[in-house]
């Protein structure tokens, strides 16, 4: 056999194997993938009936819950929101654009007023306690006027892990802060000003609230939105070599609906660095009071107008940012 007759088949089956082995790496990272995402299947049962159908090319919302429940931490000194009694104290809906390279995140405030099926109105992360991610979908979507197609949840236990696999994320603090590590003990310091922060001082970052003045929720709620975009970002400009490993490592602290398939998709459309996309950032309707119909408790106020003028906004791909939300709130009279 002639030598380059050789060279050529050898060429080939090198070839032939590097192409076996790269598909075989491929269905062992997309089954780790799918095992480390998935939230159970009683879990992933509840949610899927309430998820709405995606369109094929065109945007979809999906709802990032974080728990506020931190195992063994005492993070409450109330006994019905500890042990198995879970909250959702962080819930953001993302409108995700991939064709046009955008998204969109809306905080909804925690204290956003629910009314349950026998009149009794609850705070909005109550709904998480009550029928877990399931129902705390179905409950944003109610409120928002528009269909959750995916959703993710995090535990602030585990958010802390995520921020150190990633081996920290830069935001600019805007003032000092300070909060007791429920898990350590220790008083943990911000300093203003741009920096790096690990997984400790970022738990801390999107927990402080009281050192700010006015509207405490709504700067936690940014400052929320600003470490999911530090990680954003971080994860975008990571070299294409390791971005299979830091996937894999993210996807121990996260849940989803997504597969490993939905993923690499958007990984795709998405594809370019952090520079080639849009993010658009705001919070619902925060204004609010005592309560006493729902047993003196702190709520928002209704305010139905100012969600539909917001998620108008969203919905057509614009920037919310500088709506103004509460204006249309509706303030009981007073007593």
């Amino acid at each position: 056999m002639a030598a380059w007759k050789k060279a050529l088949i050898a060429v080939g089956a090198f070839v032939l194997l590097a192409v076996c082995a790269t598909g075989a790496y491929a269905l062992w990272f997309s089954g780790q993938l799918d095992e480390r995402l998935s939230m159970g299947d009683q879990q992933d049962a509840a949610v899927d009936d309430v998820l709405s159908s995606p369109i094929a090319g065109e945007p979809f919302y999906m709802l990032l819950l974080g728990s506020d429940s931190r195992e063994g931490s005492g993070t409450s000194g109330n006994a019905a929101e500890s042990g198995d009694n879970q909250r959702s104290d962080v819930m953001i809906l993302v409108r995700v654009d991939a064709k046009n390279k955008q998204v969109t995140m809306v905080s909804i405030p925690r204290d956003t007023p629910l009314t349950l099926e026998d009149g009794s109105i609850v705070k909005l992360n109550e709904a998480y306690n009550i029928g877990g991610a399931a129902y705390s979908i179905k409950a944003v979507s109610d409120l928002t006027g528009v269909p959750i197609t995916h959703y993710a949840e995090v535990h602030f236990s585990e958010f802390q892990d995520l921020v150190d696999k990633l081996g920290g994320v830069e935001v600019d603090v805007p003032i000092e802060l300070s909060y007791k590590d429920a898990l350590t003990g220790e008083w943990v310091t911000l300093q203003p000003g741009v920096q790096t922060l690990d997984g400790q001082q970022a738990q801390i970052f999107a927990r402080a609230r009281h050192e700010y003045e006015t509207d405490q929720d709504a700067h936690r709620q940014n400052n929320i939105r600003t470490l999911l975009e530090a990680i954003i970002t971080k994860v975008l400009e990571k070299p294409f070599y390791e971005l299979p490993d830091t996937v894999l490592n993210l996807a121990e602290s996260v849940g989803t609906d997504l597969n490993a398939a939905d993923l690499v998709t958007l990984a795709m459309e998405y594809a370019g660095g952090s520079g080639s996309m849009t993010m658009y950032s705001c919070t619902g309707p925060t204004d609010g009071d005592i309560n006493e119909s729902a047993g003196g408790i702190w709520l928002c106020y209704e305010n139905p107008e100012g969600w539909a003028n917001l998620m108008s906004v969203v919905d057509a791909g614009e920037d919310p940012s500088g709506l103004d939300v509460n204006s249309t709130a509706i303030i009981p009279a007073a007593a």
